[in-house]
């Protein structure tokens, strides 16, 4: 048991997912180490999400330097006032890529800027360069943030400039710092965010354990069906990084994915309770045998012992017996030797 305690973390991996009779080891651990459990297996997706998303932001970059060398024939900043291309419209659906649709129109109305903005509230990122602002939509917003570039120039101290300048600034920027700060911010990001859901998973799955425990009359501490939901999310966490990254590379979607990932950790957490409970069942039926054995072991020793002392109580009786008749034969011995004596001399 103690080695079982011992084993090591992808030894714990394989058997969080394959072996649900070992689970009655994780439900006796301190919660510490199955904390340290998950924040390994956590920076473990974290690290490979976040290698995914440098890898589609680094796509994303060189084609946007690409595009900017070829495609912007013109481009021109002046006093918060921005210029592309004679202000003809431009838009460019990325999908697959870390931004989704690109829209350019310096020229714009208010009206078409309005009509701009509606349609990349549907998307999970895009970007639109008007005449004097850009507009950002993420994953994480439901509707898009301004942000003038009057403001950024300020914040930023960014003079005036065209399409030369640009490029030059392109020539000396180090791409590889951008990735490693793009790769640092992200992990950060997106470590925080996993992990906050991941717990309220761990504890949903802990009440349900306990619930279930409880409707099968066993007698589980919540800090055991705690244990136990932290492994039990092991194989929907595996899963739902394969799916991360097949999505991420090559677009393909699964309808009601986050059910399956819920139904998974929910039937592991189940299955482990009932294992356990099986497995107390099994040891209790043991234990009766073992009990029942003995008992017998016991009574037979103690019909071996009444049946000594009967023996023995036989014995003392045949010997008290036995020398009874030999004092009794001893004083008939003595009476016929005194008859002999009196009888009279011829």
């Amino acid at each position: 048991m103690t080695q079982d305690k011992n084993m090591g973390f992808f030894t714990r991996v394989i058997t969080s997912i394959k072996d649900f009779d070992k689970y009655q080891i994780f439900a006796t651990e301190n919660i510490p180490v199955a904390i340290k459990y998950l924040l390994k297996i956590m920076i473990i997706f974290v690290v490979l999400v976040v290698c995914i998303y440098t890898y589609k932001f680094s796509i994303t970059v060189n084609n946007a330097i690409n595009y900017f060398k070829e495609d912007i024939t013109q481009i021109k900043y002046s006093d918060g006032s921005l210029q592309i291309n004679s202000d003809q419209p431009t838009i460019i659906d990325t999908t697959g890529e870390i931004i989704e649709k690109i829209i350019i129109d310096t020229g714009a109305n208010e009206e078409k800027q309005k009509e701009y903005i509606d349609k990349i509230n549907s998307n999970s990122t895009a970007v639109i360069f008007l005449k004097d602002k850009i507009v950002l939509k993420n994953q994480m917003i439901t509707q898009s943030m301004e942000y003038k570039y009057a403001d950024i120039a300020k914040n930023y101290l960014i003079g005036n400039f065209e399409k030369e300048d640009v490029l030059n600034a392109i020539s000396n920027v180090n791409i590889v710092g951008i990735y490693v700060m793009f790769f640092i911010t992200m992990f950060i990001y997106l470590f925080i965010i996993y992990i906050t859901s991941t717990l309220i998973d761990v504890l949903m799955l802990a009440v349900l354990g306990f619930l279930v425990s409880r409707i099968a009359r066993m007698k589980l501490r919540f800090k055991a069906t705690y244990n136990m939901a932290i492994y039990a999310l092991t194989l929907p966490i595996i899963l739902n990084l394969i799916y991360i990254i097949i999505n991420s590379l090559t677009g393909i979607t699964v309808q009601y994915f986050n059910w399956m990932y819920t139904t998974i950790s929910y039937i592991y957490i189940i299955i482990a309770i009932l294992m356990i409970k099986t497995d107390l069942i099994n040891k209790e039926m043991e234990l009766m045998k073992i009990v029942q054995e003995q008992k017998k072991v016991k009574e037979e020793i103690q019909k071996q012992k009444e049946d000594q002392n009967e023996e023995e109580l036989k014995k003392k009786e045949d010997n008290k017996k036995d020398k009874e008749n030999e004092e009794a034969d001893d004083s008939n011995k003595d009476n016929n030797l005194g008859d002999n004596n009196l009888a009279p001399q011829g």
